[in-house]
């Protein structure tokens, strides 16, 4: 509900921009796309319209200077009719290195060095980020685009290693790079000076289990230093010609940018120049998927990158309906992405809501409605200025430089390179636990939940500073890599056994403290199917030690602890999250009991949790001025009532003075929500809802 006042205080400016992804093909009744365009803008209310060139089923490979004028001069066409209704232009060339061959071939005279895989396989259009031809070409290409004085020009998400289909995996593995990775392998003693490096021999070092090899080195930094290099080439292409000129980058998951040496910030700063760097990160769901599925992946993908990039970055998270129209994605669905893409502090939003073929916008779709009812609530939550950078709640640590540290346990794919430590975003955010991500390695008086194998990243005096001066949430991998690393005594880990998901040595968890949880006694939880790994944990008894639950095997007899608090400061949940699924960790008694554990024993540092709804997530900023506290209701049912669990000195706050933002309707202009005993009880959450509660300092 905005009330009066709010509403008065709305700028006429917009504060969330609409950019509205827009194709149409030269000499395709470019009068009537135009027309049906600038009508949905204006009702729509959208801010800029970022034209594609050389896309997706139009696309006819790495595009000649001549066959991109006609683009060129539609998109200045388009331009005209927008510059007079306040409307930014922006180019979106579909390529770089090319997403997929897609039997696409190079062109008379395009002599690009091709993208070869791991195994030998050769593309038959994607080209090698390192052929000097290739660089040559693409150059000249972001050069033209710039010359209509673009607000941005956009570097697509092919700028990439990985996902090169046909390719198996990605590249480049070409006999060039192979090169470069043999001089490499020279300078750090793994060959021979004119001892020539084999793919084969290459890619084996690079997956080489256990202890790392230092081909995996040669592969990370050789891949960082090609497209940091690469991200320079382009950028310097564009400011030359449009100094002005923004360029953006596209981007997918990052735990796989990770596999490849991403360094963000250097790669922001070769694109951006002396302008505010660009980007557009990822949102989990081309097709509509599960709100509860869609919750998950927005924790793993979307707020992940955010905490990847610099500080000054503008963000305008990608939300894309493919394959196009409502039944690809309800509108609905389509504004619950739009109002959750603010938790990221974006200032805006990509709109690839139409098709990449010329037929321009579909205006019987409707979604100008939908933009238009909802642009008044986005605008509201953008002006909050919601910075990730001041949330509050469990830490997640995480590290760009994981994929040079990780241990790998079979060795056959590239993708063994993924780290994994998103899982505490996505568990704790279901379960109503307010968190957020972090790149710092020092901490005090903090909650941080640590997964995967990002203790590797830590030196001996950071790993033992960061569980003498903090609680620790840990799953099994992270426990098991501290115990691997020698380290197992700071959570009391003594020894540490692995049995495989589905082994039919344990079945079930099994609560043995005495608590009552989901309302019962003795409250089991699967220990099978849907969830990873179970670790086997020996604890030493010279401190306190708290067993939750016990896993049992198909007969009931114990296997091992499960769930259990080392110390009062180490919790620990023995599963791996690598393997198996996630569904058994989405569990009520599961929930329960890490809230319990927050609650009692974390209570200095514990964080704003949502009571008994599943699905219900809490986002806690504490900026300069305010308190804020946006509320998700991903939980797929419409909610009579939710209790939030305010930290102390939040309650404090707001007792004082609170304030709602809201978009659903109301028959009055009361505040949905009451404060008592520290509990913010807000009343009517519907299905897909976003509710920010305001909490003036």
């Amino acid at each position: 509900m905005l009330n009066g006042s709010d509403k008065q205080c709305c700028s006429k400016k917009n504060s969330y921009q609409y950019v509205l992804r827009f194709a149409v093909q030269p000499g395709n009744n470019e009068d009537e796309r135009f027309a049906q365009l600038v009508e949905f803008c204006k009702t729509a209310h959208i801010d800029e319209v970022m034209f594609f060139i050389n896309c997706e089923e139009l696309n006819q490979g790495h595009l000649t200077i001549e066959e991109t004028k006609p683009w060129m001069k539609v998109i200045e066409k388009g331009k005209k009719l927008l510059d007079p209704l306040d409307i930014k232009t922006s180019i979106n060339p579909w390529t770089t290195t090319l997403h997929t061959d897609r039997g696409r071939k190079l062109k008379e005279g395009q002599n690009f060095r091709l993208m070869v895989d791991p195994y030998g396989n050769k593309a038959s259009a994607v080209a090698c980020p390192l052929c000097s031809n290739w660089q040559k070409y693409i150059a000249e290409m972001y050069s033209y685009y710039a010359t209509i004085k673009p607000n941005v020009v956009w570097v697509e998400d092919d700028f990439r290693l990985h996902n090169h289909d046909p390719l198996i995996w990605g590249g480049c593995f070409c006999e060039h790079h192979m090169e470069e990775y043999s001089k490499l392998a020279v300078k750090f003693g793994a060959k021979h000076e004119g001892e020539k490096l084999t793919r084969e021999e290459f890619v084996e070092g690079i997956l080489k289990q256990g202890e790392v090899h230092p081909y995996r080195k040669v592969w990370l930094d050789i891949s960082r230093k090609t497209m940091i290099d690469l991200a320079e080439l382009l950028g310097e292409a564009v400011h030359k010609v449009s100094p002005d000129t923004k360029v953006g980058l596209m981007s997918s998951s990052p735990s796989v940018h990770c596999a490849e040496g991403r360094n963000w910030n250097a790669v922001f700063k070769c694109l951006s120049g002396d302008n505010p760097p660009v980007s557009r990160p990822h949102l989990p769901s081309y097709n509509e998927v599960t709100s509860q599925n869609y919750l998950l992946g927005f924790s793993d993908v979307s707020r992940m990158t955010k905490a990847f990039l610099p500080e000054n970055t503008e963000v305008y998270p990608e939300l894309e309906n493919f394959q196009d129209t409502r039944f690809a994605k309800s509108k609905a669905f389509t504004r619950f992405q739009i109002e959750t893409s603010t938790l990221i502090g974006s200032q805006g939003i990509t709109l690839n809501i139409f098709d990449m073929m010329g037929n321009g916008v579909l205006l019987n779709e409707g979604y100008q409605y939908t933009l238009a009812d909802t642009k008044e609530f986005v605008n509201k939550l953008t002006e909050l200025g919601l910075d990730t950078s001041k949330q509050k709640g469990v830490k997640i640590p995480i590290c760009q430089e994981s994929s040079y540290t990780l241990k790998i346990q079979k060795g056959s794919r590239m993708d063994e390179l993924y780290p994994k430590e998103a899982f505490w975003a996505q568990l704790l955010s279901a379960y109503g636990i307010a968190n957020t991500y972090t790149r710092d390695r020092k901490h005090s008086d903090s909650i941080i939940a640590v997964s995967g194998q990002y203790f590797r990243n830590l030196n001996n005096e950071e790993l033992v500073d960061l569980f003498e001066n903090n609680y620790i949430l840990m799953e099994g991998e992270a426990a098991y890599t501290l115990w691997d690393m020698g380290f197992g005594y700071l959570a009391g880990i003594y020894d540490a056994t692995w049995y495989k998901v589905n082994s039919g040595v344990q079945a079930y968890e099994e609560t043995c403290n005495g608590e009552i949880y989901s309302g019962i006694h003795n409250s089991r939880i699967s220990s099978q199917g849907s969830i990873g790994p179970y670790l086997a944990i020996n604890y030493s008894e010279n401190k306190s030690f708290n067993k939750i639950t016990e896993v049992k095997s198909p007969d009931g007899k114990t296997v091992g602890p499960g769930m259990a608090l080392y110390n009062d400061k180490v919790f620990i949940l023995p599963y791996s999250a690598s393997g198996g699924g996630y569904g058994a960790y989405l569990n009520t008694t599961r929930q329960e009991i890490t809230q319990a554990c927050l609650e009692k024993l974390f209570a200095y540092a514990r964080p704003t949790m949502v009571v008994d709804a599943p699905y219900v997530s809490v986002y806690d900023y504490d900026l300069e001025d305010r308190r804020v506290l946006v509320i998700v209701n991903a939980s797929g049912d419409d909610l009579d009532e939710v209790k939030i669990k305010l930290t102390d000195d939040c309650a404090a706050l707001a007792l004082m003075n609170i304030r709602e933002i809201s978009r659903c309707e109301r028959d009055d202009t009361r505040l949905s929500a009451a404060i008592e005993n520290g509990i913010l009880s807000v009343e009517g959450l519907k299905r897909l809802e976003v509710k920010a509660f305001v909490i003036e300092c």
